[in-house]
């Protein structure tokens, strides 16, 4: 049986960047759902989700992170549903 990771470890999530795939480090909070984002040591801002009228949407703050706030979230998404138990 597998260890189970803890919620709030850092992974590493892939994202198309003016056509070139990049690997990028996430590191969720502690005390509420955010991710903050960093490309190697720079952070690139924070990700979010929230719930609207039309569903779950991911939200971002800081320049970098606006322009690829789906694909962003859409990652994370894929590694909690896929990680490791």
């Amino acid at each position: 049986m597998g260890k189970i990771a803890e919620e709030w470890e850092p992974f590493e999530i892939q994202v198309t960047i003016e056509g070139e795939i990049k690997s990028l480090l996430v590191v969720p909070a502690r005390e509420e759902p955010k991710y903050e984002v960093f490309d190697q040591l720079t952070s690139l801002g924070l990700i979010w989700q929230e719930i609207g009228k039309t569903g779950k949407i991911w939200c971002g703050e800081g320049i970098v992170v606006r322009a690829l706030v789906a694909e962003l979230g859409e990652q994370v998404e894929n590694y909690l549903n896929n990680k490791p138990v």
